[in-house]
């Protein structure tokens, strides 16, 4: 960007969101998942705006992001994720032990370096979050819908300033965004799970994470960090084959047509997730051949 550009974008989605489920948690059988969504939010925030300002070592950064999330689950054990429930599956899969408690962290601390590392152009991470809560308000129980629509307001009115480039998301705006969503899908999971399977929940976050995967994977090859940046990210290959609104409603397009036809026919999740792996590295290898 040639100008100086507030980092601001999480303030606008954060701050009206904290004081809505704050609101809601006042007077509602749930206040204890509300409780930790709000507090659990408020700290990744906090934790985000330290590090856009002086930069936490990455490490440091992940054992404090696991740690928080650790807390969360052990205040509101029923965020724990026990089992898979999946569409093509005719029984549950449960985890035993604290096999449970890993996979809930890592699925936690994973989508958000996930969403933090595809934070690198304007309107991606908030037209991905904005396509997951409306997704989410698809399979939610009702005492959960003004909060989405809440969420949902928040993230659109700040994606028509951030498409103009007039404020970022941040770290602080990445990390509480993704923590909420995480936190969000794993309590609708755990209530509507006859409906909202395991393999769609995959589906909604799977080019983002896959996406990380690879980055990891080729910088561990290269012998750098895994955390080092770089311009390899799918949006930067996006960005380099075409103008970028194009890029941008391409990689949305690859979230969210696949989790739309999960939701009109649920049974062909794995077929729609083979799917959207194809898309994924048909861009990643077209740009080695361009």
């Amino acid at each position: 960007h040639a100008n100086a550009t507030p980092l601001m974008g999480g303030v606008a989605i954060v701050l009206p969101f904290v004081v809505a489920v704050s609101y809601l948690a006042f007077d509602s059988d749930y206040r204890p998942f509300l409780q930790v969504l709000v507090l659990t939010t408020a700290v990744l925030f906090v934790l985000g705006l330290v590090d856009d300002r002086s930069h936490i070592r990455p490490l440091l950064r992940l054992t404090l992001s696991v740690l928080i999330c650790f807390v969360s689950i052990l205040v509101v054990p029923a965020l724990n994720i026990t089992f898979f429930n999946f569409s093509f599956l005719g029984a549950p899969i449960f985890l035993s032990g604290g096999w449970s408690v890993i996979f809930t962290l890592l699925c936690l601390v994973g989508l958000q370096n996930a969403v933090n590392m595809a934070d690198g152009k304007n309107g991606l991470v908030i037209g991905l979050s904005l396509v997951w809560v409306i997704f989410l308000t698809l399979y939610a129980p009702s005492h959960l819908l003004p909060l989405l629509w809440v969420l949902a307001v928040c993230l659109s009115v700040t994606l028509l300033f951030n498409l103009r480039g007039r404020l970022f998301l941040g770290d602080s705006g990445s990390y509480a965004v993704s923590i909420s969503i995480g936190l969000l899908v794993i309590y609708v999971y755990q209530v509507k799970f006859e409906v909202l399977s395991a393999d769609i929940v995959a589906l909604w976050f799977l080019v983002p994470i896959l996406d990380c995967l690879r980055l990891m994977a080729m910088r561990t090859v290269r012998g750098s960090s895994p955390f080092t940046p770089d311009r390899n990210h799918l949006h930067h290959i996006l960005f380099r084959l075409m103008r970028w609104h194009v890029a941008l409603a391409t990689y949305l397009l690859l979230v969210a047509v696949p989790s739309l036809l999960a939701y009109v026919m649920p049974q062909s999740t794995l077929l729609w997730a083979v799917m959207s792996v194809l898309a994924y590295f048909f861009f990643v290898v077209i740009e080695l051949r361009v």
